[in-house]
């Protein structure tokens, strides 16, 4: 009867084996179950959203830069204005949308959102349509003067304030807002000045 005894360098090959096969094995589990797939495409996003979130993010500058109008309905009026975005980060902002409330003359005139998706580059700036709709049973004052105004000569026209809030959706990894906020003069006749 013979014995085979193994030194130290085949126990170790023996080792590696026994590992290897459980590699294997755990790639081919990973492979056939979806569930463990999502979970560690979870993992990573979550991992990279946290480094992106790590930085520090300076709060963007919007500015109304026109406003027009697309229809008036007898209950509803649907406006589109356009917004630019000024990056102040030495990152580029990956837009997903935006959401905002605009307030004329210090009375609600109407609530927004769009769903345009871009990127902001880093210290750069970015027109971002977003259409919004008003209710014509809510407008009093300032809102009701203001389609009344569209069809005055421009020299009749008068400058509005204006006050615009709300939240920029950005992507990277986990999704999350900046608030934004801006005030100003409107103008009907297509022009608008900036107050701040």
């Amino acid at each position: 009867m013979r014995h085979v005894f193994c030194g130290a360098g085949c126990w170790y090959i023996l080792i590696l084996k026994i590992l290897h096969s459980i590699h294997r094995r755990y790639l081919m589990m990973i492979y056939k179950n979806d569930y463990i797939k999502l979970l560690l495409i979870g993992i990573f996003l979550l991992l990279a959203g946290c480094a992106r979130m790590g930085q520090s993010v300076e709060e963007p500058q919007v500015t109304l830069v026109d406003m027009q109008m697309l229809e008036l309905k007898p209950l509803e009026a649907i406006f589109q204005i356009s917004l630019r975005v000024m990056n102040p980060n030495d990152f580029a902002l990956d837009l997903k949308g935006v959401s905002c409330k605009l307030r004329i003359d210090g009375k609600h005139f109407a609530t927004g959102i769009g769903d345009k998706q871009q990127e902001i580059p880093a210290f750069g700036t970015g027109i971002v349509p977003v259409t919004i709709y008003a209710s014509t049973l809510k407008m009093f004052s300032s809102g009701l003067a203001f389609i009344q105004g569209m069809d005055q000569p421009q020299e009749a026209l008068q400058p509005m304030s204006y006050e615009l809030a709300g939240k920029i959706r950005l992507g990277g990894g986990i999704s999350w807002s900046v608030p934004f906020e801006s005030k100003g003069e409107l103008s009907l006749a297509g022009q608008q000045s900036e107050a701040s």
